[in-house]
């Protein structure tokens, strides 16, 4: 790799996908990290996110500002990305994406949110002279639902559709750039052989080769990763599961496997496309209402945290009081027990005898 051809690695997958295992795998082969990473979250992902913390703000200013989401389940407007505001976005990315890796050769940029955001994606790219390559990544449908109910308490309906739109806006939007496909079980199965194929179909000469890195990438996996696991015919041939996920998911396990599966995705992509005016008006209603509540809970956090606040400092002041009574009672007792108190009593009766005298009087 030449000095001057610098390389993107796009990590692209839905939300609960393994997107973040593929990550550090990638990057123990030599791909470089960001700056500084959302730090890892034991009850959600605890060998860590490997993800931009500053890249993933931006992306969901991004989202916000093209009117949704990273959890809505809406089409964005393709117009959107020729617009003014995303313009300013490009800049910023762009910005953003010199401090977060320098003059690295190789960058390695995930986050799932990248899914719906890579037209902004290539054009930046284009603008600073990197070839974007993409990593296509694909875990069962009902794992990831589960998954994303036990984290965020969506229901499976919402979260498969969730998927779909990840995966197809992914899809659609790598056409015409250098790309490989890669499915969670292949990640879990044989990390080296999986990342040897995917640098093989990238062009990708490793700075680290896979079997060198093994080791590391053997004692980073484990089992454990993967939680709500299920089988492939769950999905396939199950006919509760909507008919465009099957056959979406049916399309990647093809196009991980190596085959050429075919244009089917546009299929499915129109019948969405039909049926979005039927319920697009509801969802818009549901999402501005969650909005809506997600706001209130926040002002509410906010107030009760000021609140707590209030309650430390006055908490705080009455310790200091109390240990101020206790400093003055142990100098009490002490002036009580010295000697000078006690030979000081006759004098003190003598007083408090003349002020009753005087107070009779």
């Amino acid at each position: 790799m030449s000095a001057r051809a610098r390389r993107a690695l796009l990590v692209l997958g839905m939300h609960r996908s393994g997107t973040s295992a593929l990550a550090r795998l990638l990057n123990l082969c030599g791909a470089a990290l960001p700056e500084a990473l959302v730090e890892a979250a034991a009850d959600v992902n605890a060998t860590g996110f490997w993800e931009s913390r500053a890249l993933l703000a931006l992306h969901d200013e991004v989202l916000e500002a093209a009117g949704g989401s990273w959890h809505d389940l809406r089409e964005l407007d393709a117009g959107w990305f020729a617009s003014d505001a995303a313009e300013v976005f490009r800049a910023r990315l762009g910005a953003l994406l010199a401090s977060e890796y320098g003059a690295a050769p190789l960058l390695l940029v995930k986050d799932p949110r990248l899914c719906r955001l890579l037209p902004l994606w290539r054009q930046v790219l284009a603008e600073l002279g990197i070839e974007p390559l993409v990593l296509l990544a694909v875990r069962h449908p009902l794992e990831v639902a589960a998954s994303l109910c036990a984290r965020d308490g969506f229901g499976e309906g919402k979260a498969l559709l969730l998927w779909l739109r990840h995966v197809l806006a992914a899809e659609r939007d790598s056409r015409g750039m250098r790309r490989a496909f890669v499915t969670y079980e292949q990640v879990l199965a044989d990390a080296p052989g999986t990342v040897e194929r995917l640098g093989g179909e990238l062009g990708v000469d490793w700075p680290h080769a896979p079997e060198i890195a093994a080791a590391e990438m053997r004692a980073f996996l484990s089992p454990a990763l993967r939680h709500h696991e299920r089988d492939a015919d769950e999905v396939l041939g199950n006919s509760a599961v909507p008919w465009e996920v099957r056959e979406a998911y049916r399309w990647h396990i093809a196009a991980a496997a190596g085959e050429a599966p075919g244009d089917g995705l546009d299929a499915i992509a129109a019948d969405l496309a039909v049926a979005e005016p039927l319920f697009g008006g509801a969802l818009a209603a549901l999402e501005d209402a969650a909005r809506t509540r997600a706001a209130e809970l926040r002002h509410w956090i906010d107030s009760a945290v000021e609140r707590y606040e209030a309650i430390g400092t006055l908490r705080a002041y009455i310790e200091h009081q109390q240990r101020e009574i206790d400093r003055l009672a142990a100098h009490a007792r002490a002036i009580e027990s010295s000697r000078m108190w006690r030979t000081m009593a006759p004098v003190r009766q003598a007083l408090r005898r003349w002020r009753g005298r005087e107070d009779v009087s």
